[in-house]
C-alpha cells in the first residue's frame, strides 16, 4: 500500500497492519524498523485466496520489456517506444545489480531461517536448552516463558540480524540509506526488545493452548490472535512508530502542502483532517521517498516522509496522497484484516498439522517427544517458516491487487486537480523507482513470487495509458 521499496522478515505473529512495505524481493532497506520488515507472510493468506485476484493480476501482467534503445528491424528502422520508467545509465547499472542481489537475499533469508531452526533441532540444542531450564526452574509457566524468550532471541539474532545487516550494507553502498551502523544497531536493539515483548507471550500462549486442547489449540490461538491483530493495528501509530522516527504535524512545516492535500480530501471524501497528517523525519536514515497510511479509528493517519515533502513536486505528492487515501476509501485495511483473520485460521490449522507430522517422523531424532514439550515450539516455528514460504505468492498477489486499485483510484482522484494525471503518476513512479533503484526490467517470476506491489515499470506502464476520460469511458471509482 506504499509506493516504496523495502524488505521483509517473518516473525511468529505479526501482520501487515500499516501501509509501509513495498517489497522488491530483498532486504536492501535503510533501517531496523520492526513494524516494516517483520511482517507475517502467512496470516492473511492461503493459496486459494490467490484466485480471488488472479484475473486482475493476469490483466496487469507484463512481458519482459525490451531495451528502450532497441529497434524492431534493421530494414524498417522503427524505434521501439520508450518505456515509461527509465533510469539514467549510472542508476540503471545500479538498479540492475540490485535486481540480482535482492532476490538472493530474499530467498537466502528464508532458507537461512529454516536452516537455523533445523540446526536447533537436529543438534539437540533445543532439547538441551529445555533440559537445562527444567533443572533450574520448577514452575511450568516460568519454564515456558524462559524458553520462549530465549527461542525468540535466538531466532532474531541468528536469522534476522545477519540478514538485515547484509541488506543494510548494500543499502549504504548504493546510497539508499544514510543511517550509520551505530544508530542502526540501536534500532536493532529496539527491534529485539519488541520481539521479546510481543513474541514471548505469544509462544507461551501457543504452548499453553497445545497442552490445554491438544486437538484444537490452533483454533483457539487463531481466535485469540484476531483481536490482538486489531489492537496492534490501532496501537501501531502512537506507540511503536515513534520509537524509530520523529513525527510532527505536517502543517507545522508544510502548511501550503496541507492546503493542497485538502483538495484531495474534499475530492475523495476521506475524513482525514490536517491534525492527522504527519511529517516523518526519514532523511536522518534514508534517501528514499515514501508515504503511508496506518492505524484504525482514532489512530488513523497519513504520514509523509520529509524526503517526499521536500523533493517531490506538489502534483506528485497529491497523487501519492490520493493513492494512500484510496486504501481507506476502498476499505483495503478492513479487507486486509478480514482476510488476515480468515487466513490465520487456515494457516494455524496447516501449521499444527504439519508440525505434528514433523514430530511424528523426526521427533525421536530431535529429542522432541511431543509437540507440547518446550522443544516443540521450535518445531512449530519451523512448520510456520516453511508454510510461509509456500503461501508468500498468494499474499503478494492479493497485496498487488490492492495496490493496483489504489493506483487507479489515485490517478482518478487527481483528475482535474493537476494538468495531466497520467504524466504526474508516471513522474511519481520514476522518482520512487530512482530513489530505491527499482529494476526497470524485473524477472516476471520474481515479481509474482516476491513483490507485494506491482513493479515500478508495471505501474508506470499502466499509468501512462490509463485515460478513460479521453476515450469517453466511465472511470472505475469516480463518476463522470
Amino acid at each position: 500500500m506504499v509506493l516504496r521499496d523495502d524488505g521483509e522478515q517473518k516473525p511468529f505473529l505479526s501482520v501487515i497492519v500499516s501501509d509501509t512495505t513495498d517489497n522488491r524481493g530483498g532486504y536492501v532497506t535503510f533501517g531496523a524498523n520492526w513494524w516494516w520488515r517483520r511482517k507475517n507472510a502467512g496470516f492473511a493468506l492461503v493459496l486459494g485466496l490467490a484466485f480471488v485476484t488472479a484475473p486482475a493480476q493476469i490483466a496487469l501482467a507484463q512481458t519482459q520489456p525490451p531495451s528502450a534503445n532497441s529497434t524492431t528491424s534493421t530494414t524498417a528502422q522503427v524505434q521501439t517506444p520508450a518505456l515509461p520508467y527509465q533510469l539514467p545509465p549510472d542508476k540503471l547499472a545500479q538498479a540492475t545489480a540490485l535486481g540480482k542481489i535482492r532476490p538472493l537475499i530474499h530467498f537466502g533469508a528464508e532458507l537461512w531461517e529454516v536452516v537455523v531452526l533445523l540446526l536447533l533441532l537436529t543438534t539437540g540444542a533445543a532439547a538441551r536448552l529445555s533440559d537445562r531450564i527444567a533443572t533450574k526452574v520448577n514452575k511450568g509457566w516460568q519454564r515456558s516463558g524462559i524458553f520462549s524468550a530465549i527461542l525468540a532471541a535466538l531466532v532474531f539474532v541468528l536469522t534476522d540480524l545477519p540478514v538485515e545487516a547484509i541488506g543494510h550494507a548494500f543499502s549504504l553502498h548504493y546510497g539508499i540509506s544514510v543511517e550509520t551502523w551505530i544508530p542502526w544497531l540501536l534500532d536493532e536493539s529496539k527491534t529485539l526488545g519488541l520481539t521479546l515483548l510481543l513474541e514471548t507471550p505469544l509462544l507461551m500462549l501457543a504452548l499453553g493452548l497445545m497442552r490445554w486442547s491438544p486437538r484444537r489449540y490452533w483454533l483457539w490461538f487463531a481466535a485469540a490472535a484476531v483481536p490482538l491483530m486489531v489492537l496492534f493495528t490501532f496501537l501501531l501509530p502512537p506507540l511503536i512508530e515513534p520509537m524509530f522516527f520523529e513525527f510532527q504535524p505536517l502543517a507545522q512545516s508544510h502548511p501550503a502542502l496541507v492546503q493542497q492535500l485538502q483538495r484531495v480530501v474534499q475530492r475523495t471524501g476521506t475524513s482525514i483532517p490536517p491534525e492527522r497528517m504527519f511529517l516523518m523525519k526519514a532523511s536522518e536514515k534514508s534517501n528514499g521517498l515514501n508515504a503511508y497510511v496506518s492505524g484504525l479509528g482514532a489512530s488513523k493517519r497519513i504520514v509523509v516522509w520529509d524526503t517526499t515533502a521536500d523533493r517531490m513536486p506538489t502534483d506528485e505528492i497529491l497523487f501519492t496522497f490520493a493513492h494512500e487515501s484510496g486504501h481507506y476509501v476502498l476499505n483495503h485495511i478492513v479487507k486486509g484484516l478480514a482476510l488476515a483473520a480468515f487466513g490465520m485460521f487456515v494457516l494455524f490449522w496447516a501449521v499444527a498439522r504439519f508440525a505434528e507430522w514433523l514430530v511424528h517422523h523426526f521427533g525421536a531424532a530431535w529429542r522432541v517427544g511431543t509437540l507440547t514439550s518446550l522443544p516443540g515450539l521450535t518445531v512449530l516455528l519451523l512448520a510456520l517458516a516453511l508454510i510461509q514460504i509456500v503461501t508468500e505468492p498468494a499474499e503478494n498477489t492479493i497485496s498487488r491487487h490492492f495496490e493496483h486499485e489504489a493506483d487507479v483510484y489515485g490517478q482518478e482522484a487527481i483528475h482535474g486537480l493537476v494538468p495531466n494525471p497520467q504524466k504526474t503518476a508516471v513522474a511519481a513512479f520514476n522518482a520512487l523507482g530512482e530513489a530505491y533503484l527499482d529494476d526497470p526490467n524485473p524477472n516476471p517470476f520474481l515479481e509474482f513470487w516476491t513483490y507485494d506491489h506491482p513493479s515500478i515499470q508495471t505501474r508506470a506502464k499502466f499509468a501512462a495509458q490509463y485515460d478513460p476520460w479521453a476515450l469517453g469511458q466511465q472511470p472505475q471509482f469516480f463518476a463522470r
